[in-house]
């Protein structure tokens, strides 16, 4: 049995959200308690909430409390009406510390976001797992903690009730997400706080309403639609094309018959990036965030897989134009070029302005060439700023949107809150809106330009649609009128199934120590994987094998190859496996690899006793500038799961 530790005391936050006063492990003991390590721009932790909030739901008569613990990583993100506001974005009712100095971070070793700390009833710990849980394995860890604490009489007879915020007051917009016009004045709101598209017509008055305000996913008449959170907006003739994020789908809306249709994506959530030419309908997306059309050929940006993907509107398959679907900044040929969170886009001639979020930059792709280049942001992921003048770097915080304009490409500065404009020869970055007191713009996510060249802002945290002059001189609040007060819940036929079965024991198995004084070296480098099967058990010949790897901390700088392999065992108590890493660092920095392994194990002494192995392992690994070594060896030790059982 292993060694059981204490959690570390919830201290250090500098406030605490939807609960009236900070909960400490005493208050918490005998409840199965979940931490959730987050910060609000981070496109995987957006996917990790709605797994908490159906966990939340399944067992909301059980003593299981989750908790946020959100550590930023934007200056913006450190302000705690900012954290709430993201929270009432996306449904977050549990607590959150405000972890602005990372003192909650440290004292939980946690190194990559998203991650999940698990603490046993008693106060020890039970899982510490970064990444996106799988929500069976997050399940079935779930049900056996709760069984084991009630078997060993460590389980309260009932759960703590911790005091949420109430529901905010109810207003025309709630959190605008993104916003078009058409060339006859038209124009198409994401309402996407309430689930709907609202259109508008010139002077603000609704025309028309996708959706009741019930969240889900329902196709059919507009008046019985159901989306989840709707962003972005492309219109050609009588299509209007949707990009949800949450429900991971694109949609068509038929404007003459008034019918929504799903165009793309499964409804699931995608676990790999978008790859080869596929049916859309049958493949799964990830985060699609934003959409420009032309000529029949439909642009998604697919922020959770850090791609941009071309729907063909007359064939009806995806197949990824730009991104490997690594996140980073590197320029070059789509197939081998990456991106960060792209979360908006902007079609002219033909060129496609990408607003490269957590680059904290501006980059473009030629669809001729399909190649990418930077406009500006980076080097790095974690390179931001608030400037003006000639491109440097750092000049953005976690833009969101842009719009190009015969004056210049105009960008969404989101966690600035200002709007700037590149010169006309891109040279530049000029400020162009920031408003004044009584105008101020509140994390703008979305823009489109009027035919008459006025620029249109969703204006999210403001809950508002802004329009600015053609020289942003000046601006006014567009005035919605008859929208409908929207409905509340969910949609019946969008309501989550039970998780599969899975396997708990399986979802991480070790956290591997962090090496000191070893490393790896600039430039391109090996890493060798030294798979190791347990006493009395062997890896027989000619058993499958297969890896697949992650860069969870600091991809921007490290790149392995590839990243997911498989083989057949030579045979032996261990094997084996090469990889190319590509390391760019000028310092030393801490990174940090996720390697999920599936292998056979079976007995030395009866080759026909095997055991199917699934471990996921948390590797530190140093990136070290001057005393790094070109090959790194690293020793995976197998583990066999209580649930396993023999088989021939």
């Amino acid at each position: 049995m292993r060694e059981r530790i204490h959690a570390p005391e919830l201290a250090g936050a500098t406030a605490w959200l939807n609960v009236e006063r900070p909960p400490t492990l005493r208050d918490l003991r005998g409840q199965l308690v979940i931490l959730d390590f987050w910060t609000y721009c981070c496109i995987n932790c957006m996917h990790v909430l709605p797994v908490l909030r159906d966990l939340e739901h399944r067992h909301r008569d059980d003593p299981l409390v989750v908790i946020g613990v959100h550590s930023a990583k934007f200056d913006a993100e450190k302000d705690a009406d900012h954290i709430l506001q993201a929270m009432q974005r996306y449904g977050v009712s549990h607590p959150v510390a405000v972890d602005s100095e990372m003192q909650l971070w440290s004292q939980y070793a946690v190194r990559s976001w998203p991650t999940l700390v698990v603490i046993r009833p008693d106060g020890t710990l039970a899982a510490v797992a970064p990444g996106e849980p799988d929500p069976a394995m997050l399940e079935s860890l779930v049900a056996e903690q709760l069984a084991e604490a009630r078997a060993n009489g460590t389980l309260a007879a009932a759960p703590v009730r911790l005091e949420g915020r109430s529901r905010q007051q109810e207003q025309t917009l709630s959190y605008p997400g993104k916003v078009a016009a058409t060339s006859h004045g038209r124009i198409v709101v994401s309402d996407s706080g309430h689930h709907r598209v609202l259109l508008l017509g010139p002077d603000g008055a609704i025309q028309d309403v996708i959706g009741t305000g019930l969240r889900g996913h329902r196709e059919g008449p507009f008046a019985e639609a159901a989306l989840d959170d709707p962003q972005g907006l492309a219109l050609s003739g009588d299509s209007l094309y949707v990009a949800d994020a949450r429900a991971h789908a694109v949609f068509r809306a038929d404007l003459r018959t008034r019918t929504l249709h799903r165009l793309a994506g499964t409804y699931a959530l995608g676990r790999a990036p978008v790859s080869g030419r596929a049916r859309a309908l049958d493949t799964p997306l990830r985060s699609p965030w934003d959409l420009a059309v032309r000529d029949g050929e439909l642009y998604v940006a697919l922020a959770g897989s850090h791609q941009i993907a071309m729907i063909d509107l007359r064939e009806g398959t995806i197949e990824p134009v730009a991104g490997n679907g690594r996140e980073a900044l590197i320029d070059g040929p789509g197939a081998e070029a990456a991106l960060a969170q792209p979360s908006g886009l902007s079609l002219q001639n033909d060129v496609l302005y990408v607003a490269d979020s957590e680059s904290s930059g501006v980059r473009a792709v030629d669809l001729r060439s399909r190649r990418v280049y930077t406009l500006a942001g980076g080097p790095g992921l974690f390179d931001f700023g608030d400037r003006v003048g000639k491109i440097e770097p750092a000049m953005l915080q976690h833009p969101l949107a842009v719009a190009a304009t015969p004056g210049g490409l105009i960008v969404a500065d989101t966690y600035n809150d200002k709007l700037k404009r590149f010169s006309p020869d891109g040279l530049r970055l000029d400020p162009f809106f920031e408003g004044a007191a009584d105008s101020k713009l509140a994390q703008p996510a979305g823009l489109a330009v009027t035919p008459s060249g006025e620029v249109l802002v969703a204006d999210t945290n403001h809950h508002r649609i802004v329009k600015v002059s053609a020289d942003g001189a000046r601006a006014y609040e567009l005035t919605i009128r008859g929208a409908p007060v929207p409905r509340h819940g969910i949609s019946l036929e969008s309501a989550p199934p039970p998780p599969r079965s899975g396997s708990g024991a399986g979802w991480f198995t070790a956290i591997l120590p962090a090496p000191r004084d070893v490393g790896l070296a600039p430039g391109s480098g090996k890493l060798l994987l030294s798979v190791t099967a347990p006493d009395g058990l062997e890896l027989s010949a000619g058993s499958p094998w297969s890896a697949a790897l992650e860069v969870s901390r600091r991809s921007d700088l490290l790149q392995v190859a590839p990243e997911f392999t498989r083989g057949e065992a030579r045979g032996g108590r261990s094997e084996e496996i090469e990889l190319r890493l590509d390391a760019q660092h000028t310092q030393d920095v801490d990174s940090e690899l996720l390697v999920e392994l599936r292998a056979v194990a079976c007995d030395v002494g009866n080759k026909t006793a095997c055991h199917p192995v699934k471990n996921s392992f948390r590797i530190p690994l140093r990136l070290l500038r001057d005393a790094g070594q070109g090959e790194v060896r690293v020793t995976l030790p197998l583990e066999i799961a209580r649930q396993e059982t023999p088989g021939g």
